[in-house]
């Protein structure tokens, strides 16, 4: 099946960048020392950026060692802190790319090993950070926004929603994905709680999108009849894992929601081998089904190809909401210190 491509992005205001937030997101990651002239990466703020070893001290040590090894005091080094660094491990980075200027003295929790994983970190913090200024979009309805789910928050609509996707100049038919109203009252109370309340889906989710998948190949597979059907089917769950995890911090979070994400790939619980499907679960799903028609209108697959992925769907959405007592999640509310972290 063709990828989809072109997605339409949701823009996020960009992190704050904060002392306090750099203690929260660093506290639990693995104390390495590093060597002189090492390539290294480095927290600054809310991104991670490629950074050279300069010089070193070691707690509790009196001297500094610089690029040839040798022993430096303390005065010929005017940007250590004594009372900062002394009983810990620290290093002088200066940032490639930067002036040298911005080199500084920074401790062991800041900086990681320049490895595939820490670059999958350094990847998905830029993306979720580079974001233009713009109101974050709430999920649409019937081709609106806000309103309508103001409108469903007051009692089911008359008449079944249906999610339409933008004109396209190929032939392709008419996309359409029906929403009963337990899946949108599921994405009315998940607008409310977080915009509104500013609580949080409490993560990672007891049954996430990839144990959710897993279930629906089970239970679809046994009312296919031949190799080519489960195929297809196959096909279909693992793209829709993938475009999830790729999607996940470009459209489908609030901007609430971002230091929850910036936390969890900090702390690696999302990294370049756990993947996003692996944290996030229902909630979260749902967002992209809903903006599964506008997408499509913008891919080049031909109509046969998106009537059975529309088909599939389908049968997903029903399977869901068969099973929401179960992937449902719990929102929690965030601490004091997070609230004023993403409120700024």
């Amino acid at each position: 099946m063709t990828t989809i491509a072109n997605s339409t992005e949701t823009e996020v205001p960009r992190l704050p960048s904060s002392s306090v937030q750099d203690e929260k997101i660093t506290e639990n990651l693995p104390c390495v020392f590093f060597e002189v002239n090492s390539t290294v990466l480095a927290f600054h703020g809310p991104l991670i950026y490629e950074a050279k070893v300069l010089k070193t001290h070691k707690a509790n040590e009196d001297w500094i060692i610089n690029a040839e090894g040798k022993h430096e005091s303390f005065g010929d080094n005017p940007k250590f802190n004594v009372d900062d660094f002394l009983d810990k491990d620290s290093f002088f980075l200066h940032y490639q790319g930067w002036k040298s200027k911005w080199d500084e003295w920074v401790t062991t929790e800041r900086v990681l090993e320049n490895n595939e994983d820490n670059r999958y970190k350094k990847t998905e913090l830029e993306q979720l950070t580079k974001r233009k200024r713009k109101k974050p979009s709430t999920p649409s309805l019937d081709g609106k926004k806000r309103d309508s789910l103001d409108k469903l928050d007051k009692g089911p609509p008359s008449k079944k929603a249906k999610l339409t996707g933008g004109k396209s100049s190929d032939p392709t038919p008419n996309i359409q994905l029906e929403f009963n109203n337990q899946l949108k009252y599921i994405l009315v109370d998940d607008w409310e709680f977080i915009t509104k309340d500013k609580k949080i889906i409490d993560l990672p989710s007891k049954y996430p999108i990839s144990k959710i998948l897993t279930d629906y190949y089970e239970f679809r597979k046994a009312k296919l009849a031949t190799k080519d059907q489960l195929d297809i089917l196959d096909e279909i769950i693992q793209g829709l894992e993938l475009y999830f995890n790729k999607s996940l911090s470009l459209m489908l979070l609030y901007k609430y929601e971002n230091l929850q994400y910036l936390n969890l790939i900090k702390n690696g619980q999302v990294s370049s081998e756990k993947k996003q499907s692996e944290v996030y679960g229902i909630e979260h799903l749902l967002r992209l089904l809903i903006s599964f028609p506008g997408l499509l209108s913008q891919t080049t697959m031909d109509g046969v190809s998106i009537s059975v992925l529309v088909n599939e769907l389908t049968e997903l959405l029903k399977f869901l909401t068969k099973n929401i007592p179960e992937y449902v999640n719990q929102y929690v509310n965030a601490s004091p210190q997070y609230d004023s972290l993403a409120r700024a």
